[in-house]
């Protein structure tokens, strides 16, 4: 085992790391009209896309959704989980707290092109008669109408939404378990706390940090708070300035 591993081996064998999907690409299927309300389909590739983004739902955690999951506000949608692979809500369970993720939208008294709000609420608003007898949160679109079937959709269709979004913008194929990459590392990038990143993501172990992509400006940081000579406070700001805008 020890000669595998100064052989390489272990490098050679390494599972490939999940990739975000880049702000570029997110803008693709929006123009490409694969994210939006102007038909079912884009509607239900939109709600699924966002509660991967957004509130770092894992892949098989999708199918066990319900609409009583999620509460819409004037300028929020409030995501409650009510079990997952570290909370199933039995007696081990009772000193942890289901996750609870509100995400805020834009301020109160504002509109903007793309607003989630709107979307969540149409589509829950679609829904929400045929989703009363059905236990479930996404249901099959039409394909003529902007209406969906009192037919659930399944987990392995489910997990063939974002793959087939990347085949029809032209993009290398990403998983829903990307999304979930993608909330972890935007969240790490922007400096959010780590105890607010795990609030979101629903991590408990360190695992969080598998699924975290830097960004070069991180990278780039880390270089120069490193390096072997002394520098001043007003030389290091303008060091890290000039390193993130390259």
């Amino acid at each position: 085992m020890k000669d595998a591993t100064r052989e390489g081996l272990h490098v050679k064998n390494k599972k490939e790391e999940k990739e975000s999907v880049t702000e570029e690409e997110e803008e693709l299927f929006w123009n490409l009209n694969l994210l939006g309300m102007s038909t079912a389909k884009s509607l239900l590739n939109t709600v699924y896309f966002y509660n991967g983004k957004l509130f770092g739902l894992r892949g098989g955690e999708h199918r066990s959704l319900v609409l009583t999951n999620f509460e819409v506000g004037f300028n929020f949608v409030k995501f409650e989980e009510n079990s997952c692979k570290t909370f199933h809500g039995g007696l081990t369970d009772l000193k942890y707290i289901p996750k609870v993720v509100k995400h805020i939208c834009h301020p109160l008294g504002e509109r903007h092109e793309r607003c989630l709000v709107e979307m969540y609420k149409l589509y829950i608003g679609l829904v929400q008669t045929i989703g009363k007898d059905c236990n479930a949160f996404y249901f099959r679109p039409s394909k003529s109408k902007l209406r969906f079937e009192k037919a659930p959709v399944g987990r392995n269709k489910l997990n063939d939404i974002l793959p087939e979004m990347c085949k029809a913008a032209g993009l290398k194929r990403k998983t829903s378990h990307c999304l979930r990459v993608t909330c972890a590392s935007s969240l790490f990038n922007a400096g959010v706390e780590e105890k607010l990143i795990r609030e979101r993501t629903g991590h408990r172990s360190d695992s969080l940090f598998n699924l975290v992509n830097c960004s070069p400006c991180c990278f780039r940081v880390a270089s120069i708070s490193c390096r072997s000579f002394p520098f001043s406070s007003s030389s290091l700001s303008l060091s890290l300035f000039r390193f993130m805008t390259e």
